[in-house]
Parts: C-alpha cells; structure tokens; sequence
C-alpha cells in the first residue's frame, strides 16, 4: 500500500493533535512541536502503508490512514512488550554489563517513556548493546520490535548450551567480556561454526593441530565456497536444535559475510584464534 498525502491533507490532522497535545488551552504552538507532531502524523501513515491491517482497493483519505496506522501501532507496542516479557524471564547478559543494563534497564526504560501519541518516531534509548544484524533505518516502537526480536534470537541460541559451557567460551575469547561493548552471541555462533567445520565436538577440549586444520581448510577454500560451506552447517543447525526457525537463521546469517573474510585474513596470517575460539 502506496499512501501519499498533500500537505493541506496532513495540516488538519496536526492542528487536531496539537490541540490535543495543549489540552486545547493554546491554538499555537513552537515550530519544534509543530514539527515532531507531524512526524508523529506521518510515522502512523507510514505504519498503516507499511502493515497489511487495512485491505481495501479505495485509497484511503489521510485521516482514515492515521487512525488505522495508530491503532496498528498501539497493538505493535502491545505485542513487542509481551514479547519483551517473555524473553526476560529467562534473560541471561552472562556477565556483559552493557548487554545486561540494555536488557534489563534501558528496554524497560522505553516503554515506560514512549509516547505512541505525540512523538511515536522517537526511540528513547540509544540501543548500546550491539545486535548481529544492526537496526538500521528504523526508529520508535519499529526499531524495538525489531531489536527485541533479535535479542530474543540470541537467547534462544545461547540458551540451547549449558550456561557455564558460555562463560567458558566467552573467558576464552580476546574481547573484554565485562565491559565490552560487543556482541556476546556473536563470539558463540562463530565457535559453533568453527567446530562443526572441522567436525570436532562442541566439548571437545581443542588445540594447536584444530587450529592448523581450520587454517587448512579455509586456505584450500574459495570465499564462495567457504560461505557456502558455513551456511550449510548453520542450516542444519538450526534444523536439529531449533525447530527449522528460519528467523533466526536469516539473523544469525547476517555474520557469514564478515565472518568469511576475517578468517580468511586470519589464516594467511596465522591469527584465527582472534576470530574463532575453537
């Protein structure tokens, strides 16, 4: 659905908000709020244009588009914060303080704060921990569905391990697992990989001749090989341990393009421990 509206369309719709945004008690207000309150009229068109709640082969007047699009938008927040509480339950940040105060304090934090009405553009928090696939082009409630979504990904993928089996692969990593500012599941996909590439056990304790063999491995393997070799394995994986949820396998795929030249860098070098703890 295409929606695209005149300005004498949208005018009247701000000047109703803006009236309720004053509690009828001015008839003006700052050119700032003028501005977020048409962005809020616009973000709800948007999200009437971008849903498929409304299937009608009449175009929709702008007043019609921003009635549905908020309603559409309140059930979007509705939906992703029962999300939220479903994945908090068992939220594990495994010792990363940026990943537990996102989590915990900063989500929670939005909606207490968003305001669907007035300024549902606006995203609250700064989303410090950083996902595999990055939000991009989003914002608002949008942006949170999203980045929930993620994270609920990665718990579910972690949480197929045992707890204490991810803090020993996390400790064995470079990067500063207290107070690093990276991704936690990142580092646990990538040694899942690793070992099924040269189909060793995920408990079994790896050495120096593991590592040669990784290196071999992808020496002797073109970048479109080894990419298609990773999202095979990743593939069956996520067949066997996580019920076919291809959600998860388009995010945890988002990290197979980086992946394939950090360690092809890493093996002409001799460094794959800095990009895969085995």
């Amino acid at each position: 659905m295409n929606l695209l509206y005149e300005m004498e369309e949208l005018v009247p719709l701000v000047a109703k908000l803006s009236e309720k945004y004053t509690s009828k008690e001015s008839t003006s207000v700052s050119y700032e709020t003028a501005r977020q309150l048409m962005e809020a009229v616009m973000y709800c068109i948007n999200e009437c244009a971008s849903g498929q709640t409304i299937v009608s082969s009449q175009r929709l007047s702008a007043a019609e588009a921003y009635k549905y699009g908020y309603e559409a938008l309140i059930e979007k927040v509705e939906r992703t914060q029962a999300a939220y509480n479903e994945m908090i339950v068992n939220f594990c940040g495994y010792g990363n303080r940026n990943y537990e105060a996102t989590v915990e304090k900063a989500i929670p934090g939005f909606f207490l704060y968003y305001d669907a009405q007035f300024a549902p553009q606006e995203t609250i928090i700064t989303m410090d921990y950083p996902t595999i696939c990055p939000v991009n082009r989003k914002s608002g409630i949008d942006a949170m569905e999203t980045y929930v979504k993620y994270i609920s990904y990665e718990q579910i993928f972690m949480g197929a391990f045992e707890k204490h089996y991810i803090y020993e692969i996390l400790g064995r990593d470079q990067s500063d697992l207290k107070n690093g500012y990276h991704n936690i599941c990142r580092v646990i996909l990538r040694h899942v990989l690793g070992h099924l590439l040269i189909q060793k056990g995920f408990r079994e304790e790896a050495d120096e001749q593991d590592y040669e063999k990784l290196d071999d491995l992808v020496i002797s393997s073109s970048r479109q090989k080894l990419r298609k070799m990773l999202e095979g394995l990743l593939e069956q994986l996520i067949y066997e341990k996580y019920d076919e949820d291809m959600g998860m396998r388009d995010y945890l795929t988002y990290d197979l393009d980086d992946l394939v030249v950090e360690m092809q860098n890493a093996a002409e070098y001799d460094v794959m421990q800095q990009v895969i703890v085995l």
